[in-house]
């Protein structure tokens, strides 16, 4: 039986050269599809799905304020996450979340040492959504689109951000 060597095995690039096309959500007509799940900004957790976001909403603790959500179709689970730079930063850390499951069970998420950043937020709101700029948040995720030697998997932590994705932007501008 021959042995089989790192030459003869299938490793893939962690370094993605062409981006997927960025455009909103096709079943809610806005958010951003990462992964099964789809992220809005509160103001428009009323287009997905009533029943599942009300009832997690009614098991939330009364003190916790939200403004993303984030549905994970497969599963009903609904995160409600704090991200209160969301209209005021370009790239806003993810903070504190609340993940309300189908069967009731809630789980507190905070946020890590090198926290989740959001990028393309443009996506999870609507072209009229008064929050921020829409168009110069588009404007700035076809700059990042642009970029080149951008590792895509690393892109939505903060770290890697501000230390490679950050200083080409600065370069680049569009």
């Amino acid at each position: 039986m021959a042995r089989q060597t790192n030459m003869s095995k299938h490793i893939p690039c962690a370094k993605s050269t062409k981006p997927k096309p960025l455009r909103r959500c096709r079943r809610y007509g806005v958010g951003r599809e990462i992964g099964g799940c789809v992220y809005v900004h509160r103001v428009y957790e009323h287009l997905l799905p009533e029943a599942v976001i009300q009832s997690a909403k009614a098991r939330l603790p009364t003190t916790f304020t939200y403004d993303v959500v984030k549905y994970r179709a497969a599963t009903k689970a609904v995160s409600f996450i704090r991200c209160p730079e969301f209209d005021t930063s370009p790239e806003p850390s993810v903070g504190e979340s609340v993940i309300v499951k189908r069967d009731g069970t809630i789980r507190t998420r905070r946020p890590p040492p090198d926290p989740e950043i959001y990028h393309h937020k443009w996506l999870f709101v609507a072209d009229d959504y008064c929050g921020f700029d829409v168009e110069q948040s588009k404007r700035r995720s076809h700059a990042i689109n642009q970029l080149h030697g951008i590792d895509r998997y690393r892109i939505g932590r903060k770290s890697y951000w501000e230390m490679q994705v950050l200083p080409k932007l600065r370069v680049n501008p569009s």
